[in-house]
């Protein structure tokens, strides 16, 4: 009999997301997600520091890139241009590994994007509730200087209801991600442990599921070395 220990409820659900797959984790990557306020950069740079990994920021590698911020790619070329950078941007990043990857807060949007974040890592979603990320946007912009008008997708008369809306269109691709973190009474560096955990539960997972379908493929025909008097 195994000795290894039964898993916990929360690696059951892990696991449970996870089966019917075939997916394996290519590469050692934490893709971070969500909404504008719930944390990305902050966690994402304590994440990187637990992991002794590299910080990537999407938006910083787009500005870099292409010499402008994004609020004025977004007034010269549109959204649309955005995304296809945006996009471009992230399949390159994706390349590599031992990296945390901070996306913009519309890049879940793109089902190419999720199937590129997939398949290069683990997606964890940084959740908050409304209220939240409004108090977090406007102390930003207080404390830093952080104009909201540096976010263009934010940009409406009545921000509480912009981001009601805005958030409710996001959602469903949101929770696509394979882990979750409320970050509403967390702090930086709790979050982060948590996106930790994730990254490992579902990595873990993931392994796990892989060993079982290769376990159950189809023993080798008589022809492949077992005589015909042979029993299994």
């Amino acid at each position: 009999r195994s000795s290894r220990p039964a898993c916990s409820p929360s690696e059951q659900l892990v696991s449970y997301l996870i089966q019917g797959t075939e997916r394996t984790l290519s590469r050692d990557n934490v893709f971070i997600t969500g909404f504008s306020g719930t944390g990305k950069t902050t966690t994402g740079h304590e994440v990187a520091r637990l992991l002794d990994w590299r910080f990537v920021d999407t938006d910083d590698v787009i500005v870099e890139s292409t010499g402008m911020a994004i609020e004025d790619i977004f007034a010269r070329y549109g959204e649309d241009e955005f995304r296809r950078i945006e996009r471009d941007t992230l399949a390159s990043v994706a390349r590599s590994q031992r990296q945390v990857v901070s996306t913009g807060g519309g890049i879940v949007m793109d089902e190419r994007n999720r199937a590129v974040m997939d398949e290069a890592g683990v997606v964890v979603l940084l959740e908050a509730r409304p209220e939240t990320l409004l108090t977090r946007l406007k102390r930003q912009e207080a404390d830093e200087g952080d104009d909201l008008v540096a976010r263009p997708m934010l940009e409406a008369d009545d921000l509480t209801e912009r981001i009601y809306s805005l958030k409710a269109q996001r959602q469903f691709n949101y929770t696509r991600a394979h882990w979750t973190v409320h970050t509403d009474f967390l702090s930086p560096t709790q979050a982060a442990e948590e996106v930790v955990r994730g990254f490992n539960m579902v990595k873990a997972s993931l392994n796990r599921a892989e060993n079982v379908r290769q376990s159950t493929a189809s023993p080798p025909s008589t022809a492949e070395g077992w005589g015909e008097g042979e029993k299994i």
